[in-house]
């Protein structure tokens, strides 16, 4: 094998067990603060949406 064959399997190899790690795990990990985050919001300014956004 050439050695951009060998960089390239390397390169695919280490970005699909990243993004295998990343799925299972979560990005960024646990949040700790899940129980006091209040997200309010309002129907917005856009026709033919309705509600709140939350």
């Amino acid at each position: 094998m050439n050695l951009f064959r060998v960089v390239f399997l390397i390169l695919t190899t280490s970005a699909v067990a990243g993004t295998s790690y990343v799925s299972y795990y979560g990005a960024g990990g646990e949040s700790a603060d899940l129980d006091q985050s209040v997200r309010t919001g309002s129907g917005g300014g856009v026709i033919g949406v309705a509600g709140r956004v939350k």
